[in-house]
């Protein structure tokens, strides 16, 4: 179980670095820096919610 959540952080972490650097590249990012926070505060309050669900089920 432990192997699998580093794995799913780890592709995350990589998704949300691919993102934020398309929206660098394509000069975005300057102009919505300040929502970049609200999708990874998403996902994080997601994951744990997800975490806690399926470590019930054992």
């Amino acid at each position: 179980m432990m192997k699998n959540k580093i794995i799913i952080d780890v592709l995350f972490v990589v998704l949300i670095a691919i993102i934020l650097t398309g929206l660098n590249y394509f000069e975005l990012l300057e102009k919505y820096v300040g929502y970049v926070l609200i999708p990874i505060l998403a996902a994080y309050f997601l994951g744990q919610q997800v975490e806690r669900r399926f470590s019930n089920t054992k």
